[in-house]
């Protein structure tokens, strides 16, 4: 019994001394952190495209996308090279982000090549992940809105297309449904048409909202009576573009009305209510 209690003190003083090590080794890493010199926007892109950490390489591109040097050159290049070959994941989207709140052209050449990443070279872009694909889809979708280089404007509606299409992330293709909506063309329509047969409804709703912004008309994501609708109206189908229908209008500020707003919308899709004879 006098041995047991004996190994017992032991193992706690054991215990607290690895406690009070630990302690140490924490407060002694906090000291260091406060009184290490501030690195400069430079400094941080150094890290970002060299540091063998990934986590290092992650803190220090976000670093640089907050300082007020994000839009010069050295930075742009250096979201391009890291939005186009970094291996990790978060900071490839940091970068990705990045570009994106720039007016450059290079950000919409950029994700064009990381979502076309098939006809590229891998030492020229890495094949992208579902993070990567839908954070490039959606900045591509911002930009649309926003204003996009005319020569590239084809390019960027195929694309768009593409992912709505093919794309296994449903993410990716809700962002796509969404930059749809920037264009005033067939094409989109009718690629958003046949969107509203995806099989995840969040994504046929937001084909839906696209195609109303874009006709001023909405058919509750029923593909049949948009395919009819286009039939009859082939020739005008922008006529009454740019304007929400009744049943479409964005909710009122707030998440509690953005809540009634997108569960009676849902309500409505689910439960039609029985149909005039």
């Amino acid at each position: 019994m006098t041995g047991a209690l004996l190994g017992l003190l032991a193992a706690l003083l054991a215990g607290c001394s690895g406690q009070q090590s630990g302690l140490d080794a924490t407060l002694d890493a906090a000291v260091k952190k406060l009184f290490r010199p501030r690195r400069t926007p430079q400094q941080y892109m150094i890290l970002a495209v060299s540091d063998p950490d990934p986590d290092v390489r992650r803190d220090a591109v976000a670093r640089v996308a907050e300082s007020k040097l994000c839009n010069q050159e050295w930075a742009l290049k250096g979201f391009v090279a890291i939005a186009l070959l970094e291996s990790n994941s978060q900071a490839r989207c940091v970068a990705i982000r990045a570009l994106g709140r720039t007016s450059d052209r290079r950000a919409v050449e950029t994700c064009l090549k990381i979502l076309n990443y098939r006809n590229y070279p891998a030492a020229e872009v890495r094949p992208p992940d579902d993070l990567c694909r839908w954070d490039a889809t959606a900045v591509l979708a911002g930009l649309a809105e926003t204003g996009l280089p005319e020569e590239l404007r084809g390019q960027v509606l195929a694309t768009l297309l593409e992912r709505l299409r093919v794309d296994p992330d449903r993410h990716v293709r809700i962002a796509a449904a969404r930059g749809l909506r920037a264009f005033r063309e067939e094409a989109a329509v009718r690629g958003l048409v046949a969107g509203l047969r995806d099989r995840d409804f969040a994504v046929a709703y937001e084909c839906e909202n696209s195609l109303a912004w874009l006709t001023g008309v909405t058919h509750e994501c029923d593909p049949y009576r948009w395919e009819q609708w286009l039939e009859a109206n082939e020739a005008d189908i922008f006529a009454g573009g740019g304007t929400w229908p009744e049943a479409r209008k964005p909710p009122a500020e707030g998440w509690w009305a953005r809540l009634k707003h997108n569960t009676r919308q849902f309500v409505q899709w689910a439960f039609p209510g029985r149909k005039e004879k």
